[in-house]
């Protein structure tokens, strides 16, 4: 999982910045929840067919971070 914010929303495309600079555009449509500029967010890049296991690590990631561990 990568953190990124999102610098700009511009009609229907989210320009999100990862923690190292790097940029990228993704459709609005690809967050969950309601973006917002200057929202931090999670990133899961997963292979096609892993998107299952992807979802696992982010839930494992927050459980984590909730639990303090």
């Amino acid at each position: 999982m990568q953190k990124a914010k999102i610098v700009s929303l511009v009609s229907d495309q989210a320009l999100l910045e990862f923690e190292d600079g790097q940029k990228i555009r993704v459709p609005v449509s690809s967050i969950e929840g309601t973006p917002k500029d200057g929202q931090e967010i999670a990133v899961i890049f997963a292979a096609l067919g892993t998107e299952d296991a992807g979802r696992q690590k982010l839930a494992q990631h927050l459980l984590n971070e909730l639990l303090g561990a």
